[in-house]
């Protein structure tokens, strides 16, 4: 197909906000990229995407996957250009004007390459198997992730995100769109983190206890919230650490936990069962920032028990973590 390499560049739906469009707004109210200077940067980031179209566009017909390639292409451009110029504008027009637009695409693949790695590896390996003692029973595994972080996760690879903003269980979800500024990726590291947290709070509970419940976790919209609720209904409830549930237990458990006069979730049952959980992880030498994730996931999962429709980053304060 041929297709001018400007023409590709000019079509693609680029994000103003990038931090390489605001640097070349910038370069121009300097008087230092004109319209000349600024097509032939677009026509050397063109260059750089018709090789990422060649290696992985199969259907030169298929203009979103082109369009696609595009916009990584800015994206990872835009990426590198921050960090070499430390996000500032004057340096940044400097650095551009001097060196290779491949250099800045260079340094933003670097820097979104380990980010894709975790995803990947979460997506496909966060879960919790059965013990050995049940695998003849054909049992199946338990996710980590619920449905909207198995899209963010989903997303990564494609140097896309469904996030704004890091969410201690991910509740609200956008449109994917390309990340083009490094507080994107440290928005998309943090929240990595705290899945691969959540991972490690739900293996140090007793497995053989979680696959025994019927009916099984794994067909949950969000398994590990399940789970949790219902650890914390019994031991609110019968004093006990198990994950089987009546019908009507997780209802008298809100009615323990929530003050209907005030809307408000009761200070005291809160506190014995954050301390619980604390004290739990502590005995199998969890870390201290482990630890902090779990106390916060579990006061997430009450939020999300007593206020659904709420939205958990206004109600969690994310921990420093």
């Amino acid at each position: 197909m041929q297709t001018s390499k400007f023409s590709l560049v000019a079509d693609a739906n680029i994000d103003g906000k990038s931090f390489l469009a605001r640097t070349m707004v910038h370069g121009d109210s300097l008087g230092r990229i004109d319209d000349e200077k600024s097509e032939v940067l677009s026509e050397d980031i063109a260059a750089l995407a018709h090789k990422l179209i060649t290696m992985k566009v199969d259907d030169l017909s298929d203009t979103s996957q082109l369009r696609s390639q595009i916009q990584t292409s800015f994206a990872l451009t835009s990426l590198g250009l921050e960090y070499g110029s430390k996000g500032n504008l004057d340096k940044a027009v400097n650095v551009l004007l001097a060196n290779p637009i491949v250099k800045f695409f260079q340094i933003g693949n670097t820097l979104t390459d380990k980010l894709i790695q975790k995803a990947s590896h979460l997506l496909q390996n966060a879960f919790i198997q059965p013990p050995e003692e049940l695998e003849h029973l054909d049992i199946d595994s338990i996710r980590i992730y619920n449905f909207a972080e198995a899209e963010f996760l989903n997303a990564i690879p494609s140097y896309k995100t469904t996030i704004a903003s890091s969410q201690i269980s991910i509740n609200n979800t956008h449109e994917p769109r390309s990340f083009n500024t490094l507080s994107d990726l440290e928005i998309i590291r943090q929240q990595l983190d705290y899945i691969e947290a959540r991972w490690t709070y739900v293996q140090a509970l007793p497995h053989d206890e979680i696959f025994s419940v019927d009916p099984p976790f794994s067909i949950a919209i969000d398994p590990i919230q399940t789970i949790t609720l219902n650890l914390m209904a019994n031991l609110t409830l019968y004093f006990q650490p198990d994950f089987q549930v009546e019908s009507d237990t997780v209802e008298d458990f809100k009615d323990i936990i929530f003050d209907e006069k005030t809307r408000e979730i009761r200070s005291a049952p809160r506190q014995r069962l954050l301390e619980w959980i604390e004290n739990y992880l502590a005995q199998y030498n969890r870390s201290d920032d482990e630890i902090r994730y779990a106390v916060n996931y579990w006061d997430s999962c009450l939020q999300s028990l007593i206020y659904p429709e709420s939205n958990l980053v206004e109600k969690v304060c994310n921990p420093d973590f």
